[in-house]
């Protein structure tokens, strides 16, 4: 039984006749019967009445028609909702935090100004939470700045950034050209959530190095790392980029290794496997062609050694 059967039973106990019915679909007087025998063996039942002039509902065709009414009454609604005219273009793009605050906004501009019908829905959180919902299809692509583990996800090399420490101008350590490791494991850190890519770049060096961390604050964004680190005199954590206006008007000083252990860059990521619809081509592409701002300088940041130069670890 198909929704057909259904639409010509209807027109059939609409019209009371076979010869109409059959006009009216634009099928043939012996496609009609077809259908209504079809039916009748179906429900092993007699669903008309033939009568010389005209056909009438049985019993149970009167049921049937009520609820073909409203099987048919609810495809329809179903085509009309799934239209093109009700189901726009979507975009559903992910961001980790440093991203989503300094690089994906200017992205999504531009691509409203060449897409502006397409809705767009927009997630920020770590790169671990964002690497899932790639896996469960929860999101067409995203830009990461953390390591993406899985092999089902596709991953592209967009800008370059590197991770940095960071201090306020009035810590002790502001006025240093030079710190050791030692030094900086004496004093607390305010450290983003586990699954944040920022923390995860610092942590394993420091691991890699038998140090270890005074974790005060955890938090889940970067204005809460930038107040501990203002308010609590506590050592931050942060991608250079979030950092560049705070550099350039000397309320915060910044801790960089020499050796590029904390370069990294920002990738789009997306599922092999998943359909990339028109929405999240044109993203992508848009996303591959930003160009990148110049990264803040790192020779007039303080330098980080591994070895301790100083005889004195003073902690707060």
């Amino acid at each position: 039984m198909t929704l057909n059967h259904l639409k010509v039973f209807k027109t059939v106990a609409e019209c009371g006749k076979m010869s109409e019915a059959a006009i009216i679909l634009h099928v043939s007087q012996p496609a009609v019967s077809q259908v209504i025998r079809e039916l009748e063996q179906h429900y092993g039942t007699r669903l008309l009445e033939r009568m010389p002039k005209k056909l009438f509902l049985t019993e149970t065709g009167a049921k049937l028609l009520l609820h073909a009414d409203k099987v048919l009454a609810s495809f329809e609604n179903l085509e009309y909702e799934m239209s093109p005219e009700k189901c726009p273009a979507r975009l559903r793009v992910g961001s980790s935090v440093t991203v989503g605050m300094c690089v994906m906004p200017g992205i999504l501009k531009k691509f409203s100004s060449c897409s502006p019908h397409t809705e767009i829905y927009s997630y920020v959180n770590n790169t671990e939470t964002i690497e899932k919902m790639l896996l469960n299809a929860e999101l067409d692509t995203a830009i990461v700045e953390g390591k993406i583990k899985s092999r089902e996800i596709e991953v592209r090399k967009l800008m370059d950034d590197f991770v940095v420490l960071f201090c306020s101008d009035f810590h002790r350590f502001a006025g240093f050209d030079e710190i050791s490791l030692d030094e900086i494991c004496c004093e607390n850190f305010v450290m983003r959530e586990k699954g944040s890519g920022t923390r995860e770049i610092f942590e394993e060096f420091v691991k890699e190095r038998r140090r270890k961390l005074k974790i005060k604050w955890e938090v889940a964004c970067f204005d809460a790392t930038l107040r501990a680190v203002r308010e609590e005199n506590c050592i931050g954590v942060s991608s250079v980029r979030l950092l560049a206006e705070h550099l350039k008007n000397g309320t915060v000083r910044a801790i960089y290794s020499p050796e590029h252990e904390w370069d990294r860059v920002f990738s789009l990521a997306f599922h092999k496997n998943k359909y990339m619809t028109e929405a999240a081509a044109i993203f992508t592409n848009m996303a591959r062609k930003t160009k990148s701002e110049d990264l803040p300088a790192k020779e007039a940041m303080i330098r980080l050694t591994v070895q301790c130069k100083r005889t004195v670890c003073l902690s707060d």
